[in-house]
């Protein structure tokens, strides 16, 4: 479904040259829910940025679906990929109502039975009709993600980018997410690809995991391996260990 092949990203100022991914190379099968974990700055997010075409200039292949995204213009992507952003209020227009937030992508592609697309969009993720006059400021943290994920979820895409999607939230809502999503996932049959620097928000929802440093992946592992604590690289030991030792 997602296949990335030596990505490299590279920025550059007149001062100052800095390599953020370095030959990233993984494949996310169809339907799987894939997990990029990792301290803050190891390239997590930068990858779903290039995926979303929000980097520019990067090297290698990506291709979603057997196509490749640098022959793809981001509204054909847009068709198959969406992504939901790690903090809910800034990532929805402040002005704008829940219903026109959730019209937009139905505008813009020029879709029909806008209304009734708007309601079950806001049904799958738990909410009804009586949101749709609100404004962002107007809903909690938690209903807020939950617009969110509507809107990545209206155009019924097959593959939805998650950045770090609870770490904004309460600890009690955190959970309630994360069920949703993985609901979402089993109902639509959704492929996930989602960064996290929390290891047992990506043990909670993903399959595989994709741990990374330094803008490098330096160990894939699968959930089980992860939950038993069966690592090779001492980077992921030692993630391992500080998540443990703050339980």
């Amino acid at each position: 479904m997602i296949s990335i092949d030596s990505l490299s990203f590279d920025v550059s100022s007149l001062t100052r040259h800095k390599r953020i991914l370095s030959d990233i190379t993984l494949n996310v099968r169809e339907g799987e829910c894939f997990g990029l974990v990792g301290e803050s700055g190891s390239g997590k997010t930068s990858i779903l940025k290039c995926l979303a075409g929000q980097f520019k200039g990067w090297k290698g292949r990506i291709e979603v679906k057997g196509a490749s995204i640098a022959d793809t213009s981001l509204k054909e992507r847009s068709n198959t990929m969406q992504m939901v952003f790690q903090d809910p209020y800034g990532a929805l227009h402040p002005r704008h109502t829940i219903r026109k937030i959730l019209n937009e992508p139905l505008v813009i592609k020029g879709l029909s039975n806008r209304a009734e697309r708007v309601e079950k969009a806001l049904k799958d993720v738990g909410l009804d009709e009586t949101f749709l006059p609100r404004y962002p400021h107007q809903l909690s943290g938690g209903q807020r993600q939950r617009v969110a994920i509507a809107r990545a979820m209206i155009l019924n895409p097959s593959v939805i980018l998650l950045d770090e999607p609870t770490s904004a939230l309460d600890v009690s809502v955190q959970a309630e997410i994360l069920n949703l999503l993985a609901s979402l996932h089993r109902r639509h049959q959704l492929t996930y690809l989602m960064v996290s620097h929390d290891l047992g928000v990506i043990a909670h929802l993903c399959e595989r995991v994709a741990v990374m440093k330094a803008g490098e992946i330096v160990e894939v592992v699968s959930r089980e391996d992860l939950v038993e604590g069966n690592v090779t690289h001492p980077y992921t030991k030692g993630l391992l260990q500080h998540a443990f030792s703050r339980e």
